[in-house]
């Protein structure tokens, strides 16, 4: 029997936060994610438009939104560990991919953690084939984080969302340009996520400057996934290859092992062409979990 659909109500979160820790548990045998992350989550999407909960009588048994890039539209689900084996992946996906076709999605990518091998079965029996690795990294504070060195000429300074909004998210679309199936959001849309929201923190972001001109950036969160959060951070391409980026990562460090928080954290391209990932790993982070990115193309 077909599970209930609907789309999720604010009083479901608890109840897919759960399911979403069940998920990570069963494959990694610990998680650090809570309700608070998916409330953040949650406040950057329309669930009434963009998400779905299946329901097996009151009870939430699978998750998954959608996230519109143009063309190009990238699905997140999950189904709870004790439903497995039910068909309930496949309802899932198969309800999400056809809100996507219907607002002009041609390409779907949808995200599968590594050791989950079913959800690999599944994507791959519903055309979809893998095309990248990403990963959570972390990195404990428990030490001493060495101090931010910045290259000579450059000035780092606390973000100010009236003066500093404008040339920072300009620099940021610069500096992800070359990004893989990187989309960039306008200013407007930007401003919304990060900074029009109750969990803005300006003393937490970094932006660097030569002169006049943005050079490099930083968004951190606290208490995001167990710890501190990298949410953002760039280096524009002439300026790459000179420090800048170790030193936004030592500073992010010092920040948040000041705010007492036990961890820092971000995910990232396993396969980016900067060299980040090579870059947290030198900084003495690690990776926790990772996920591989599936697409299938919807033809049209």
């Amino acid at each position: 029997m077909a599970a209930a659909q609907r789309p999720p109500v604010p009083d479901d979160a608890p109840a897919v936060a759960e399911l979403v820790i069940a998920y990570e548990r069963s494959l990694y045998g610990e998680s650090a994610y809570a309700l608070g992350d998916l409330q953040a989550e949650w406040e950057a999407l329309d669930i009434a438009h963009d998400a779905l909960v299946l329901l097996d009588r009151e009870r939430v048994v699978a998750f998954g939104s959608l996230d519109g890039r143009g063309e190009l539209w990238r699905i997140d689900g999950w189904v709870h560990p004790e439903e497995q084996g039910r068909g309930l992946g496949t309802e899932l996906v198969a309800a999400l991919e056809g809100t996507a076709a219907s607002r002009g999605a041609r390409r779907v990518q949808n995200g599968v953690m590594e050791p989950d091998e079913a959800g690999h079965l599944l994507l791959a029996g519903l055309g979809y084939r893998p095309v990248r690795v990403f990963r959570e990294l972390r990195i404990d504070l428990d030490g001493t984080p060495e101090p931010p060195e910045w290259p000579e000429g450059l000035v780092p300074a606390e973000f100010d969302a009236d003066r500093d909004a404008a040339p920072f998210h300009a620099a940021q679309l610069e500096a992800f340009a070359d990004h893989w199936e990187y989309e960039p959001r306008d200013l407007a849309r930007w401003r919304e996520l990060h900074i029009d929201t109750e969990r803005f923190d300006a003393s937490l972001w970094r932006i660097v400057r030569s002169g006049d001109e943005v050079v490099a950036g930083a968004i951190c969160e606290a208490d995001r996934y167990g710890g501190g959060w990298v949410a953002v951070l760039f280096t524009r391409r002439s300026w790459r290859g000179q420090g800048v980026g170790r030193a936004l990562l030592a500073d992010a460090f010092q920040k948040f092992q000041a705010r007492g928080e036990p961890s820092a954290g971000l995910s990232v391209d396993a396969e980016n062409t900067t060299g980040a990932f090579r870059l947290y790993e030198s900084a003495g982070m690690r990776p926790v979990m990772g996920w591989v990115m599936h697409e299938k193309d919807l033809g049209g």
